[in-house]
């Protein structure tokens, strides 16, 4: 399986939503730290599972763990390793059966600003995206997400303090 996107995204990106492309129609669009995008010719979906692939994570597993923890049974965070923590928000009214579920990384979002009741602008450096939800749910995505991060961390530290690293 090819990860060359996944990898491009895990060392520059920030961001990853479900857009419709003319003449293609649906897509995944990468926003990077720098304000660029780059959009893929594969399904959001797709791109997501090659992700969970890289690091050898479920969502089903992802949230049987943590969302007991946070009180959600959707839209749970996901912690794929130290400091990749994938934020969930529905970025868009889907077309049919298509996914409305974009992907941000926690440590990227700076704040928030509403813009309706049910819209909230995000930032990211130099990234926006609108999603749909107010203000007071964004926050308590990010705030989710970082408990799900300290819990990771939790789970995971005690291990890898154990490992033993030689030079030879």
């Amino acid at each position: 399986m090819n990860f060359e996107h996944v990898e491009m995204f895990l060392e520059l990106g920030q961001a990853f939503i479900p857009v419709n492309v003319k003449n293609k129609g649906d897509s995944v669009k990468i926003l990077l730290r720098d304000g660029s995008e780059k959009v893929l010719d594969m399904q959001c979906e797709l791109f997501f599972s090659r992700l969970l692939s890289h690091f050898g994570a479920s969502v089903s597993a992802n949230r049987s763990r943590y969302g007991g923890l946070v009180g959600k049974k959707q839209l749970v965070p996901i912690a794929l390793s130290y400091g990749i923590t994938l934020v969930p928000y529905i970025v868009r009214e889907p077309v049919g059966k298509q996914t409305r579920i974009g992907w941000l990384l926690a440590k990227e979002i700076s704040r928030f600003r509403r813009k309706s009741d049910k819209k909230t602008a995000v930032l990211m450096g130099k990234n926006e995206i609108t999603v749909l939800h107010s203000e007071r749910f964004c926050l308590e995505q990010l705030k989710n997400a970082c408990c799900i991060e300290l819990s990771y961390g939790q789970i995971h530290e005690p291990h890898r303090k154990n490992w033993i690293f030689s030079a030879g």
